[in-house]
């Protein structure tokens, strides 16, 4: 059975809904509840749409209710019911030393959030100070290797390499930043189009230049103009081929450059290196396979220096291997499972051996991607 409610009722609330006084008379109740069903009534409400209907019955169960409460008061007291009072004054001096005790604790709470915060801005300072600390400790190791670096005797193939890298250095910013345009997600595509047209009315101008140049004497013969449009069409597939694989491994070795950017790894320095060395060691190109020159790591393995060169020429597996990739990578730890990696690539061919170097570049890129984590 269900409990029954103790719950004081609030006769002057039954009272305004039958829009009466508190106190009025057992006549006055009658007459407006008879007042308000004949307007409140499921059977003569006038606005018949579903949701003027669920509020004129639920207006009129209110109503209702009313009436037989109070009927019900007067039928037992045959008098009105008595208002609620008002409090009285010790009631009144309780709720106010309540209300003080409530405004005490808030104030104590409000100390202690603002002890937290102030805690929280000295815990952020200390940690700001470690890392300021921590940028000017690898400051200063990074300037002594370098000095130990620049104090050991250089072999002379290694100032080649050193003037190759700083070459490639200069030419590298005017290619970042004409592919930086062409990556570009909003008007790269009419970048690269419009470059892809301009370039290929650049070599059939020239091809065309060339072999009328080359055919002049027989160009008026029949067969010299048949000779003519076959070496013009020659030196416009040569020509296209060769400046878009000269665009295509430029654009391969920018992203390259773009994903060894200093990026987290979320795996310590040992495993990471690890992780290099086997993607060094994944497969050969061209009968070839890549020789780590030089490592350096700490004595703690929290940080370390790889160098790894692979020499090749393409389509001979016993020949002369002429041209160079070198590959560096350089690691720190930054934290309990965080390693801060860098690597870059620096391309030792001539032009037309371009396309197989940066062929060596992807995949090596694309297998540390795959092992260590695309850089964000």
């Amino acid at each position: 059975m269900p409990g029954r409610d103790y719950r004081p009722v609030d006769y002057d609330r039954l009272y305004y809904r039958l829009d009466l006084e508190p106190g009025a008379s057992e006549a006055d109740i009658k007459h407006h509840y008879r007042h308000l069903a004949q307007i409140l009534h499921p059977d003569k409400w006038r606005h018949p749409t579903a949701a003027s209907m669920r509020w004129a019955d639920d207006q009129f169960k209110r109503v209702k209710e009313a009436r037989e409460l109070l009927e019900a008061y007067w039928s037992v007291h045959h008098a009105p019911p008595v208002s609620r009072s008002a409090l009285s004054v010790a009631q009144a001096e309780a709720l106010h030393a309540q209300m003080q005790a409530l405004l005490a604790q808030r104030e104590r709470v409000r100390a202690e959030l603002d002890g937290l915060r102030a805690e929280r801005t000295r815990t952020l300072d200390e940690l700001q100070r470690m890392r300021t600390e921590r940028d000017s400790l690898h400051g200063e190791l990074t300037g002594l290797r370098d000095e130990a670096d620049a104090a050991q005797p250089r072999e002379p193939h290694a100032a080649t390499e050193s003037q190759t890298d700083d070459l490639h250095a200069r030419s590298g910013g005017v290619r970042d930043f004409l592919f930086a345009k062409f990556d570009d997600p909003s008007r790269g595509w009419l970048l690269t189009l419009s470059a892809s047209v301009f370039a290929c009315v650049v070599i059939f101008v020239v091809a065309h230049w060339i072999a009328g140049l080359l055919l002049a004497p027989i160009a008026r013969f029949e067969l010299g103009r048949w000779l003519t449009h076959i070496l013009q069409w020659a030196l416009v597939a040569g020509g296209v081929v060769l400046t878009f694989g000269w665009g295509w491994s430029q654009r391969t070795l920018y992203r390259a450059a773009r994903a060894g950017r200093e990026h987290p790894v979320a795996l310590p320095a040992d495993e990471t290196r690890l992780r290099v060395s086997a993607a060094l060691r994944h497969e050969a190109h061209y009968g070839a396979e890549w020789s780590i020159e030089s490592y350096e790591a700490a004595p703690d393995e929290t940080q370390f220096t790889l160098r790894a060169v692979m020499r090749f020429s393409p389509g001979s597996q016993t020949g002369i291997r002429r041209h160079m990739v070198a590959f560096r990578c350089r690691a720190q730890t930054t934290g309990a499972a965080q390693t801060a990696l860098v690597y870059d690539f620096s391309v030792a061919a001539p032009t037309w051996w371009l396309v197989p170097a940066a062929r060596v570049v992807r995949d090596l890129r694309k297998r540390l991607d795959a092992d260590l984590g695309a850089p964000r």
